[in-house]
């Protein structure tokens, strides 16, 4: 069975990071861990999250912080996406 992030649909997703004003890094994260479109568009959203989806995506998006995340930017929040780690 073929991962959503390997699908036509979620390559389609990931290649709309320039118009959503997201890092590729995290679009591909958020496609890794989705099951399909809906719920990868809920997810960038914020909905589907909370702290552990967030983690998870910061974790994938960051390749578990060799990246700085303040190099990733996320649609309205730009670059303050990742502050909900900044005080654990």
């Amino acid at each position: 069975m073929i991962k959503f992030y390997e699908s036509e649909e979620g390559i389609a997703f990931i290649s709309t990071a320039g118009t959503r004003e997201t890092s590729p890094e995290i679009m591909r994260a958020i496609a890794f861990l989705a099951r399909n479109a809906e719920e990868a568009e809920q997810m960038w959203q914020g909905d589907l999250l909370g702290e552990t989806g967030l983690l998870a995506i910061w974790e994938h998006a960051t390749n578990n912080g060799l990246t700085d995340a303040g190099e990733l930017y996320w649609g309205a929040s730009g670059n303050a996406w990742a502050n909900i780690f900044d005080d654990a």
